[in-house]
Parts: C-alpha cells; sequence; structure tokens
C-alpha cells in the first residue's frame, strides 16, 4: 500500500490566487503543467497563473499562442522558478 503525504499548506490554505498583485513577481519562463506540479510540491507561498497572448516575431510558430507565466509574491521562489525551469 502506498503512503499518500499531504502537505497541510497546500490543504488547508488557497495558495492560488485569481488576482495578480502589484507587490507580485512575473517570471519569464512560461509554465508547463509539470512545471505547476513542482510550484505546488517545491514552493509554499502564494502565486497566481497569468494567460500571455504571444504574437509572431517572438520565436513562436503561430500568429497567436496561448501561454501561461505564474507569478509569486516571495521573490525568492521567482528566482527559484526561474533558475529550475528557464
Amino acid at each position: 500500500m502506498d503512503v499518500v503525504n499531504i502537505d497541510p499548506i497546500n490543504w488547508f490554505s488557497n495558495r492560488e490566487i485569481n488576482s495578480n498583485p502589484k507587490h507580485f513577481v512575473i517570471a519569464q519562463a512560461v509554465l508547463s503543467e509539470e512545471a505547476r506540479m513542482w510550484v505546488m510540491d517545491k514552493l509554499k507561498g502564494r502565486f497566481t497563473i497569468l494567460p500571455v497572448t504571444a504574437t509572431g516575431g517572438d520565436g513562436w510558430d503561430n500568429m497567436y499562442t496561448m501561454r501561461s507565466l505564474v507569478s509569486f509574491e516571495d521573490p525568492s521562489e521567482a528566482v527559484l522558478y526561474e533558475l529550475t525551469w528557464s
């Protein structure tokens, strides 16, 4: 039988918020589902996911491409995310 470890911070708090306050730091590395799970498992602070439309000419294949960025309340978590996922 596998033991499941439940993180109380994730269970009892709402770390992912819907707004992007001015003091949050936006990371420039594109958010994938694997990166989102890493944020939930490895980091402890609040964050928000920002949908961004990229236009042609910036290295993306399509004229308009949807991607997501993540914004962190704790600047050190933004730096750690950038170092891991850039």
